[in-house]
């Protein structure tokens, strides 16, 4: 196992880190606020995105995706993240971990609220020459389904 570099002996500059987890919100909200069609603006070009589905290879690929998803107008959802991890690896790059809780329903009615699963997103970000922070990776591993 190795061990976790401390924020604050990193080098993580705290507007980073707050652009970072600005980042992983963002992602969130605008699939659960049916925008998910902008979801490749948070993406690289060369970008991967893995384990929602088919891989998606690429900024394209994964708006493709987002329209896709956003065309889904009865399916209702909400990402409660927690345990947000971030650890620089260079000054434009860092990596991270966000555990997930995702609640779905498909349907004109208000569904239960039951959680349809546990995750863990997997990230690598990257700063853009433009000084945002954009998802260079994303993989998503199911932690515990539902019963």
């Amino acid at each position: 196992m190795t061990s976790a570099v401390p924020i604050a002996a990193s080098g993580l500059d705290p507007q980073d880190r707050a652009a970072i987890e600005q980042l992983i919100q963002r992602h969130a909200w605008l699939i659960d606020h049916g925008a998910a069609d902008r979801i490749g603006e948070l993406f690289c070009e060369d970008a991967a995105l893995y384990g929602i589905g088919p891989d998606k290879l690429g900024r394209a690929a994964i708006a493709e995706w987002g329209r896709q998803r956003a065309a889904l107008t009865e399916r209702r959802s909400r990402h409660l993240q927690s345990n947000v991890l971030i650890e620089p690896l260079s000054p434009e790059t860092a990596q991270g971990w966000v555990a997930l809780t995702l609640y779905r329903h498909d349907g004109p009615d208000e569904g239960q609220a039951v959680p349809l699963l546990i995750a863990e997103y997997a990230d690598h970000y990257r700063k853009a020459p433009d000084g945002a922070w954009l998802f260079a990776e994303r993989r998503l591993t199911v932690l515990f389904g539902a019963a």
